[in-house]
């Protein structure tokens, strides 16, 4: 059975991975989103990324290794629980 994540690519751990956390820009929404990096132990990795044109949203970056597929998972699904973030990538 295929994961919806990894499709039918098999993946070893640990791998780098990268994730793009884009959320509207307001400040406290990137209060939040620092506040989950640094309950997940990230935050000096958490880099600031592109504005919308519009200016009403940002991303910020991460990149790390991960030594299994649950960290990955909770590094996700973390920052998508955070309030005004609308996708992680």
């Amino acid at each position: 059975m295929s994961d919806p994540v990894f499709g039918d690519q098999q993946v070893e751990f640990p791998v780098e991975v990268h994730f793009r956390i884009v959320a509207r820009a307001e400040t406290a929404v990137t209060a939040r989103i620092h506040t989950a990096a640094d309950e997940l132990g990230v935050r000096d990795l958490l880099k600031p990324g592109n504005a919308s044109t519009s200016g009403n949203y940002h991303s910020h970056q991460l990149s790390l290794t991960v030594e299994s597929k649950e960290r990955m998972q909770e590094i996700d699904q973390t920052f998508r629980a955070v309030d005004g973030v609308k996708m992680v990538l």
